[in-house]
């Protein structure tokens, strides 16, 4: 589970020391008197934020700050409790297996799993702030792990599918064991769980994380075949163990597996659109996109869409958030102008491990993949890793004209265009052209500031250009682009 950094708590003069711990993670089972353990926040100065049903289990942040320990429950929301306490009524015979009946005696459990009862139920990564991250279609099944105000905090999947529900917006179902809340092989103790074969036609899906479409997680990426464990159906929708949901159509070997897509539109032909790792601005770029490019969109909300890129035939695939006033569904699609280059290869690319390609053989081993020099493909977006600073080369996503999604790395300059984009931009100050993406590579000239050159390829450390039908690389930072 990915933690987030220590933040500061207030005095919390009232409560009593948490035993030492080392520092680092330390696991946590809940097992306190009642119905669970009391927990704050760095805010609350004192005062109870919540509690955490018996059977919840969590890593610690350690390092404690006024005896207390550090919980966090979503990306967004951090609490803090005395893990002491939390941990009272733990089994201390070490011949009790976890998860056996004389375990689940010893550790009783106060999670129960719910079912969504509004249409459109909120789930929010924070109680206070509400920060809507989904909407849950009737029927859907959640396990209740705390309460919080007005509020359960529920789970029903990963890490991102943690988060806050109204308690109106829930019925409770059944009571669950230590072990059927923590072990998924228990399947939540749910009767009527199947394990069933996905079929894409050959083309890897993405799935979101609601029945209703409307959700900003990243999404998961199921390949034609795989098994999946299916907790119930919602409407035309399957709920997944893993949290995800599916189309019931394909789970059908002879269901409409055909794919929607969303197509990207820049504010500019030369601009890329970001796509992130979670639906917020503040997150970095896992990568970048050009416009034209096709994406399938799994779930969106009004302002943000979870989208995945790859090859109809897969390959490598990148998947995240990006904003959706750049993206175009439908007819629309048709009249975006496209920012893809088309290119070739003036090497034979090598790789071992991966879609990704590069013109040296591995030192590590057999190559999996090679393809000639002269292979034509189209650069469809960048990886956003480029350090401006640094000379390293490009990494392009490209599609092969046979469906598949590669990454290739612009060693040497290797990617040679087939075509232009016919738009010119002006160089910010005094740059050097080179034969090559490198700052060790030869100099063809200096152009002066203000000098208009043709875009050919668009990357993020380096540009290839056209100038007086002589054609090389500039540094990227160095060109005004719209």
């Amino acid at each position: 589970m990915i933690k987030r950094g220590m933040i500061l708590l207030l005095t919390l003069a009232l409560l009593v020391l948490a035993a030492p711990a080392q520092a680092g993670w330390n696991p946590l089972d809940v097992a306190a008197d009642g119905q669970g353990i009391a927990v704050y926040t760095s805010s609350s100065g004192g005062k109870q934020a919540g509690v955490l049903y018996n059977g919840y289990s969590d890593d610690l942040d350690l390092e404690p700050t006024n005896g207390l320990y550090s919980c966090t429950l979503t990306s967004e929301y951090t609490v803090w409790l005395n893990q002491s306490k939390a941990e009272k009524n733990q089994p201390k015979d070490e011949r009790i297996s976890w998860g056996s009946p004389e375990w689940d005696a010893l550790m009783p459990c106060n999670i129960f799993v719910a079912e969504v009862v509004q249409q459109d139920a909120s789930f929010y990564t924070t109680p206070g702030h509400k920060h809507l991250s989904a909407k849950h279609a009737v029927g859907t099944l959640v396990k209740v792990c705390g309460e919080f105000g007005s509020d359960y905090f529920v789970q029903y999947g990963g890490y991102q599918q943690t988060g806050f529900m109204p308690k109106s917006a829930l019925r409770k179902v059944q009571d669950i064991t230590y072990r059927q809340a923590n072990d998924n092989s228990a399947h939540w103790g749910l009767s009527g769980v199947q394990e069933m074969t996905v079929y894409t036609g050959g083309t890897p899906l993405a799935v979101g994380s609601s029945a209703t479409g409307y959700s900003d997680m990243k999404p998961a990426v199921i390949k034609d075949g795989k098994t999946v464990t299916v907790l119930k159906t919602v409407g035309d929708w399957a709920q997944l163990l893993d949290g995800y949901f599916i189309e019931t159509r394909f789970l059908s070997s002879d269901g409409d597996h055909s794919v929607t897509y969303a197509t990207v539109k820049t504010t500019g032909v030369l601009n890329r659109l970001n796509v992130r790792y979670s639906a917020s601005t503040d997150d970095p770029a896992e990568c970048k996109l050009c416009s034209g490019t096709r994406v399938q969109v799994p779930a969106h909300t009004d302002e943000w869409a979870s989208v995945f890129v790859t090859g109809e035939k897969g390959g490598e695939n990148w998947t995240g958030s990006a904003q959706m006033q750049y993206l175009v569904f439908g007819d629309k699609a048709d009249q975006v102008k496209s920012g893809c280059v088309r290119v070739r290869t003036t090497k034979t690319l090598y790789s071992s491990y991966s879609r990704s390609m590069r013109p040296e053989p591995s030192k590590y081993g057999k190559d999996e993949i090679t393809l000639p020099a002269g292979t034509e493909m189209t650069v469809i977006g960048v990886h956003s890793g480029y350090d401006v600073n640094m000379d390293d080369s490009d990494a392009f996503l490209c599609l092969l004209d046979d469906g598949t999604a590669m990454t290739v790395f612009n060693y040497g300059g290797i990617l040679e265009p087939l075509d232009s984009l016919g738009i010119t931009v002006k160089t910010a100050s005094s740059v050097r052209m080179r034969e090559c993406p490198s700052k060790e590579a030869k100099s063809i000239r200096t152009l002066d500031a203000g000098t208009k050159v043709e875009v050919l390829l668009r990357g993020e450390g380096w540009t290839m250009v056209k100038y007086k039908n002589q054609t090389g690389y500039v540094m990227s930072r160095y060109l005004q682009f719209p």
